[in-house]
Order: structure tokens, then sequence, then C-alpha cells
């Protein structure tokens, strides 16, 4: 049984919330928070495939299952990005809303 490899997603999610956490606009975010979870997808499978030349174990892009497997790996690299994302956004608004709360208290 292979193993999503989750490494560069995260680090794209990473490099991607530090970019996006200043912006103001949220259509443009969620339009980077897209491009960025494809970008994230495509690298996740081009790493997969790469394991599966050099022989790792646990890679199994050469099997018969092999498409299934990309398919796999680029559809939870997109959606690490995205929940990702969103988490952080949640938690954003929930802070923002606590802020606002206690300022009115006052």
């Amino acid at each position: 049984m292979s193993q999503v490899p989750i490494v560069i997603p995260l680090v794209i999610a990473g490099c991607f919330l530090g970019s996006a956490w200043s912006n103001k606009d949220l259509v443009a975010s969620w339009k980077k928070a897209l491009v960025a979870g494809v970008l994230s997808g495509f690298l996740n499978v081009g790493y997969l495939w790469v394991l599966g030349i050099l022989g790792v174990s646990g890679a199994s892009s050469s099997t018969n299952n092999g498409l299934a497997s990309l398919a796999t790996c680029g559809l939870a690299g997109f959606l690490i990005v995205l929940t990702v994302y969103l988490s952080a956004v949640g938690m954003i608004r929930y802070r923002r809303g606590k802020v606002l709360e206690s300022e009115s208290e006052e």
C-alpha cells in the first residue's frame, strides 16, 4: 500500500499563507489559493513519479494502479493547500470577531 507524500503541499501551503496573510481582497486570495492548490497537486504528482522512477518503496507509480495513485496524490496536494487556507481564514475571522467583540465591551 502506497502512501501519499504531503511534504510538497505543506511547503506550498506555508509559502502561500505567508504571501496571502496581508492580502485584504478575498477574491484575489481565493484565486491565489486555487493556483497554489493546482501547483501543489502537479508538483506532488511529479514528486511521486520521480520516487517511482527511483524505485523508492511506497511509491507505486509503475504498477497497474499507478494512474490512480498519481490522481490521488494530485488531489491530496490540491486539497491539503485548500484545507490549510480555509482553516487559516476561519481562525483569522474568529480572532477578528473576538477582538471586535472585546473592543465593543469597553
